[in-house]
């Protein structure tokens, strides 16, 4: 009976070991204004150690669900633990609609690898605010030298509106906070160089409103230069994307994709550390991106939409020195996968080793 009983412990430690050895833990906003990225973090390091109980390298995929009517997927990434046990990803959320979502890490050899007491799911709320702006200035206008900008914000009161204005892919304006009355409204007179679009982007101490966009007319149009095209081209789906770094030169810089039944997302990191998402054109056209640079390295990461999707895309630069495809950018993006390495013993090789211990203490009884 004693044999049995320091059996049966045996099984329960060594269970239990295999159960607890891998924890995970993953924290996102509770509330996400639509437009605002979803920041992801997660840690492997149960409270009050120090020691992570994932190995660095190990990577396993977070995915973004809509849990509206039906659960649905709309976003997936790769995470990789790093050497501090560490981990993060971002989701954007442009495009999306407001309501319930979940965010969920996915074990890779369920129920092996994380333990009953890890954080493997996340609730939040997307909240549109896009409908509290109204724009009481003219959307469309004559070109005088400036571009008035008018309206009102529900639930803002006086504590000020932060807006920064684009044009060509270049920042004219902002970002700067401007002043709102108690009843909201706001108004400010921007100086501007020539006609176009202008694209006013306001956001608050909550996080992202709304993009408004604003049409002038009649004046001067933006001088245009000839430049010369650079080129570089790789295969891309979207669980594996195509990376690609452009050495810019000082001025508007134009990136564009290859078309042919694609439908592409191009995301870029620029010169400031931030993340821009654009996906306006369709199965036809090739997506088309705009920005003003200083000279230096802008890193880029092209996918189709669909996930079932894959080619070969081009990406071709105007105003640059050179594109060439990155080993560097997936670590700018977050996107690193490194060859997972094992979190914990699985649970047959535990129980092999369980068998192994009942021979001998059966031969030694």
């Amino acid at each position: 009976m004693k044999r049995i009983a320091w059996l049966t412990l045996l099984v329960a430690m060594l269970l239990v070991s295999a159960a607890s050895a891998a924890y995970v833990e993953i924290n996102a906003p509770k509330e996400v204004s639509i437009g605002d990225p979803i920041k992801v973090n997660g840690t492997t390091i149960v409270g009050g150690l120090t020691k992570p109980s994932l190995s660095p390298g190990f990577s396993t995929d977070v995915i973004l669900y809509s849990v509206k009517s039906t659960k649905s997927e709309v976003g997936r990434k790769t995470i990789v633990v790093q050497e501090d046990g560490l981990f993060s990803t971002t989701f954007e959320t442009g495009g999306l609609t407001a309501g319930d979502y979940t965010i969920e890490i996915i074990d890779p050899e369920p129920p092996n690898t994380f333990g009953g007491s890890s954080k493997t799911l996340q609730f939040l709320k997307l909240v549109d605010r896009s409908g509290d702006v109204r724009i009481t200035s003219p959307l469309v206008r004559d070109f005088d030298g400036s571009l008035d900008i008018a309206g009102t914000i529900d639930k803002i009161g006086n504590a000020g509106v932060r807006i920064e204005i684009e044009s060509g892919g270049a920042i004219v304006y902002g970002p700067e906070y401007i002043r709102t009355d108690p009843n909201g409204a706001f108004a400010a007179t921007v100086p501007i160089q020539s006609t176009g679009t202008y694209r006013v982007t306001f956001r608050d101490t909550k996080g992202y409103i709304g993009t408004f966009t604003f049409v002038v007319t009649g004046g001067p149009a933006p001088a245009e230069t000839e430049t010369a095209v650079v080129s570089a081209s790789a295969p891309a789906t979207r669980s594996a994307p195509a990376y690609f770094e452009v050495d810019t030169r000082v001025g508007l810089v134009t990136l564009t994709t290859s078309s042919g039944g694609i439908d592409w997302v191009i995301e870029y990191i620029d010169e400031g550390g931030r993340l821009r998402k654009i996906n306006d054109a369709g199965l036809l056209d090739p997506e088309i991106v705009e920005f003003s640079a200083q000279g230096g390295r802008v890193y880029v990461k092209i996918y189709p939409t669909g996930y079932s999707d894959h080619g070969t895309v081009q990406l071709s630069a105007t105003n640059a020195d050179a594109v060439r495809a990155s080993q560097n950018a997936p670590v700018i993006f977050g996107d690193a996968t490194p060859t997972p390495a094992e979190a914990a013993t699985p649970l047959p090789a535990v129980l092999a080793l369980f068998a192994v211990l009942v021979v001998i203490l059966s031969r030694r009884g």
